[in-house]
């Protein structure tokens, strides 16, 4: 039997006199896209923090590829992700983000206009960041998660600012992206939107517990 990809035992998180994780227990499997469902504030991004390794766990373990999270490794190997507060250079441009993320990465800059043409951006356009529209700079976040070519990506709450068009892009990028044998983590407050392209949703209470899970 295959193991887990990823695997949270029993994990809570605390802040101060606040539990906002409540003993979660997850096995997300290779090679399948995974929804995380709930209103704001409901623990879907604090969940993707303590898989990153962003966040440490109150109690409990978190286990990504084969590592045990503050035991094996500080941060989780192979994952790509897109998550909006660890945002981008408002005085660069699309390319010269990727260029400098490629560089701290130790990869080619030589992929980076391929990168930016797969998520719909002109990789020759050397407007600023800050001149964006907030969907531009979505896709762009998409991209810098894409940069190392990781094994699990996670994209947290990635149709905000996307029109309908965006939102159509992006349906048809992750399932261009689990063809290549990627595992896929994508939160949503739009439980339908999630029912597009996941192998399993997670739907979230407003207290920071996993309350149901629906298989499209």
């Amino acid at each position: 039997m295959t193991s887990p990809i990823i695997e949270l035992k029993n994990v809570s998180k605390k802040f101060r006199n606040r539990t906002v994780i409540h003993g979660l227990n997850l096995e997300l499997n290779a090679n399948q896209i995974y929804g995380f469902s709930g209103p704001n504030g409901a623990g879907k991004t604090l969940t993707f923090k303590l898989i990153l390794g962003f966040v440490k766990a109150t109690r409990g373990q978190v286990i990504v590829n084969g590592k045990v999270l503050r035991q094996d490794t500080l941060f989780a190997p192979g994952i790509g992700f897109a998550i909006q507060e660890y945002g981008l250079l408002a005085d660069k441009s699309g390319s010269e983000n990727l260029k400098l993320l490629s560089i701290l990465s130790k990869i080619q800059t030589s992929v980076v206009p391929g990168i930016l043409s797969y998520v719909g951006l002109d990789p020759i356009d050397d407007r600023q960041v800050r001149e964006y529209s907030l969907g531009m700079k979505q896709r762009l976040l998409i991209a810098a998660a894409l940069l190392r070519d990781d094994n699990i990506l996670i994209f947290d709450e990635p149709t905000n600012a996307l029109d309908e068009n965006g939102q159509h892009f992006l349906v048809s990028l992750i399932r261009d992206l689990k063809s290549q044998g990627k595992t896929i983590l994508i939160s949503s407050h739009d439980a339908e939107f999630l029912k597009l392209f996941s192998d399993k949703i997670f739907k979230y209470s407003s207290e920071g517990n996993i309350i149901g899970e629906i298989v499209p």
